[in-house]
């Protein structure tokens, strides 16, 4: 059995959180919305990437995005950032800076945790897509 696959479905919905972060990054203003719904999100879209190209148990792959996000967290923590001198001098430094973030938040924390709660109930209510 192959380690990876194609899932369509999950591709398109990972596609549609992305426009969704996107929107919210863009247009949103601080708040509840960009500062706690958009980190939520952001594992959703981590784990139907996962999904779409990955032969594993849902399970494992919420478990795997949780886990990828609060490594990021974890960097921001250590001002990653900084560290690499991500300071908007190109788009692709603005890109990375943006993907990897400079600022340290628990609750950050707690809305990947969300995500992950998220993920979760989404393959309770369609086991059959597992």
């Amino acid at each position: 059995m192959s380690a990876f696959t194609f899932r369509p479905v999950q591709l398109l919905a990972a596609l549609a959180l992305l426009a969704v972060e996107v929107a919210i990054a863009r247009y949103a203003p601080p708040g509840v919305l960009r500062g706690f719904v958009g980190d939520v999100l952001v594992v959703v879209l981590v784990y139907a990437l996962l999904r779409a190209c990955l032969v594993q148990p849902p399970q494992r792959l919420a478990l795997w995005a949780l886990v990828f996000a609060c490594v990021i967290e974890g960097l921001q923590g250590l001002g990653m950032a900084d560290r690499l001198g991500l300071h908007n001098q190109t788009p692709l430094h603005s890109v990375l800076r943006i993907a990897l973030g400079a600022t340290f938040d628990v609750w950050d924390l707690v809305a990947y945790a969300c995500g992950w709660l998220v993920c979760r109930a989404l393959n309770l209510r369609k086991p059959e897509l597992q």
